[in-house]
């Protein structure tokens, strides 16, 4: 009895999963949202390993002022903190959709969530490029 139980429940989540990712990926602003994030997260990937390949010395200037100079120095490793931020918004954002589910306002939450993905993917991008000319030009 126990094990039918345990298996029905397993079995009804499944589907649930199951339909959730066809509405996700039925609705066609999804799709477009997540193939720019994915080209956005590739390359701020390639830009933090390149960054981490070709600095000589052991720390990385994060942030420069103009007035005080460098101010935000890290260690090289840091680097890959941008770009995965950038994925934990995507991940985060496709994981509430998932959890409300397709209903009543799903369009307009994918919007809002896979759109503040996308921006918040181009924030850290940006991020990426200019630590690039802070320490190579």
């Amino acid at each position: 009895m126990l094990y039918s139980k345990l298996y029905e429940r397993l079995y009804s989540r499944r589907i649930k999963i199951a339909k959730m990712t066809g509405e996700f990926f039925s609705f066609r602003p999804n799709r477009i949202y997540l193939i720019i994030t994915v080209l956005i997260q590739g390359f701020s990937w390639w830009l933090a390993y390149y960054i981490f390949k070709n600095l000589t010395g052991d720390l990385l200037v994060l942030h420069y002022n103009v007035d005080f100079g460098i101010d935000w120095v890290g260690d090289l490793n840091s680097i890959f903190y941008f770009p995965a931020i950038g994925l934990a918004f995507l991940l985060l954002s496709i994981i509430i959709l998932f959890i409300f589910g397709p209903g009543r306002h799903f369009r307009a939450q994918s919007h809002f969530l896979m759109a503040g993905a996308v921006l918040a993917n181009t924030g850290m991008l940006t991020a990426l490029s200019l630590i690039y000319l802070i320490n190579f030009k």
